[in-house]
Order: structure tokens, then sequence, then C-alpha cells
């Protein structure tokens, strides 16, 4: 006969080997759960860029740093049933710059057939009204066009109050 040690003992190997269990199915199920919510890419092998396929639309956004764009290849970008919808042009940055390329990219990508929306660069230690005002003085969005982005990608220590403020 065993002894109330060694029930105890076999119980707690029970006990453990079922929690094991437990936390294995979870981790499965969850990795499972994670798998079929995350984004899946195909590859523009021609562009260099990855898309993602599960999206039913799919835009890029461009700047002087791609330099010259072939819009008419991007148009007819295809790979599976991913194909280029819209895109955002950088247009300004701060209170007086506006992108080397702009001019072209907003043109042509209106003579491609391709939706466009125009981006300001956003510095949080600019004045927000001159920032703007750049924007509207270099930007003529017409009927079609995407509504303006800003893009703030650093805040240079600059609290989220004034950013929102300016």
């Amino acid at each position: 006969m065993a002894t109330a040690q060694q029930k105890n003992t076999a119980w707690r190997i029970i006990i453990l080997i079922m929690g094991l269990a437990l936390v294995y199915m979870l981790g499965r199920v969850g990795y499972e759960w994670w798998l079929e919510r995350r984004a899946h890419f195909v590859r523009y092998e021609a562009f260099g860029i990855d898309i993602p396929s599960n999206y039913s639309i799919h835009g890029i956004d461009v700047s002087k740093y791609q330099n010259v764009i072939d819009w008419e290849s991007v148009r007819n970008m295809e790979v599976g049933n991913v194909k280029i919808g819209f895109t955002f042009i950088k247009a300004t940055e701060g209170n007086g710059n506006k992108d080397a390329l702009f001019n072209r990219n907003w043109r042509k990508t209106k003579e491609a057939g391709i939706t466009r929306g125009a981006y300001h660069f956003f510095i949080t230690t600019k004045n927000g009204k001159q920032q703007a005002e750049n924007f509207i003085d270099k930007v003529t969005l017409e009927v079609g066009d995407l509504p303006p982005v800003l893009d703030v990608e650093q805040t240079y220590g600059v609290s989220n109050e004034k950013i929102r403020h300016e």
C-alpha cells in the first residue's frame, strides 16, 4: 500500500503534466490565431518592395529618395491579385521646403490614372501655421485626390500637447 507522501507526489506529477499540456495547447492555439491575422506579403521583385497580400487596397508613398519613377510601370504592377491602387507623394517639409520631384510625381500619377494624395513632412520644432501655409502654397488638390496627410516621424523632445497645437 502506498504511503500518503507517495500519493501526494503522484498527484503533483499528474497536475504538473496536465498544466504543461494546457500551457502547450493554449500556446499552440495562440500561435495559430496570430498566424491567421498577421500580414502575408508578396514580393514585387522588379521594384524591390514587399506588399501585404491580405488587404483589398494597396498603396505606396514616395519622395525624391525614390528618384524618377516610371508611373506607367507602377500602374501595371501586379503579383497574384495584388495591384497598387494609390500613392501618397511627399510635397513639402518644414516651413519652406518642397520635395524636388513632387511636381513630376504629382503630374505623372494623374497621367497614369493612379489615385494620388500629397503629404507634408512635419517638423515638430517649427511653426505649424507656417508649415501648413507651405503645403497649401505648393499643392493644388483636385477632385478625386486623396485628403492631405501629415507625416510626423520624430518629436525631437516636443510634447504631444505642443505637437497637437501646432
